[in-house]
């Protein structure tokens, strides 16, 4: 799959595209550890496209193949909302595990408006003051995934989110570790999947 990049605020971004001219958009971001070189050898990209979504796999500003420094989640949301308009999508599904789900809050917080709902996977950013005051805000559809072994996030700070966004499922992943979706990926592609074809039917 090969890698494609746009300039944006000065950064060269590298992201990676599937079924791009389907009207189901999906954009996945990624952990700390990880690029978006990840969600294509997970295969995630593949399942996707071929369920009919049209996926995007971005590098975030000093990760991956992305240039640039690393940045604050607020400032790396602004950055995702102008590659956005640059790539002419509108409204899209947001995919953010660990420091991607924390920038995916930020992006939730931010411009509502353009999302149909999010998965987060045990995101980054519940001791960001500013996140934890907005949460309640967040009304669009969201699936949470956490794994019942994380060591990072203990599992009570799954239960926390959950309590405090208003229309969001919670998917315990057994004996994963942080990283959960890499542990169980035929359980998360498969809830993935069935969440994202109950919203875009709705």
């Amino acid at each position: 799959m090969r890698d494609y990049y746009i300039q944006i605020n000065g950064f060269k971004i590298r992201y990676k595209k599937a079924n791009e001219l389907a009207q189901r958009k999906v954009v996945l971001l990624h952990g700390m550890a990880f690029s978006a070189d990840t969600w294509e050898e997970l295969s995630t990209i593949t399942k996707l496209s071929r369920e009919g979504f049209g996926v995007y796999a971005i590098d975030v500003p000093g990760f991956g193949k992305s240039s640039g420094r690393r940045m604050n989640r607020w400032k790396v949301a602004e950055i995702l909302n102008n590659v956005l308009d640059n790539l002419g999508v509108d409204k899209v599904f947001l995919v953010g595990p660990s420091m991607g789900g924390g920038i995916a809050l930020a992006f939730g917080i931010l411009y509502p408006y353009r999302l149909v709902g999010m998965a987060l996977i045990a995101p980054a950013g519940l001791n960001d003051e500013r996140v934890i005051e907005s949460l309640n805000k967040l009304e669009m559809p969201i699936i949470i995934f956490w794994g019942e072994n994380d060591r990072v996030f203990p599992l009570d700070k799954a239960y926390y989110l959950k309590n405090r966004l208003k229309n969001a499922e919670l998917v315990i992943c057994p004996k994963a570790r942080h990283p959960c979706y890499l542990d169980i990926p035929d359980l998360f592609h498969k809830k993935l999947l069935n969440f994202l074809n109950k919203i875009f039917e709705t």
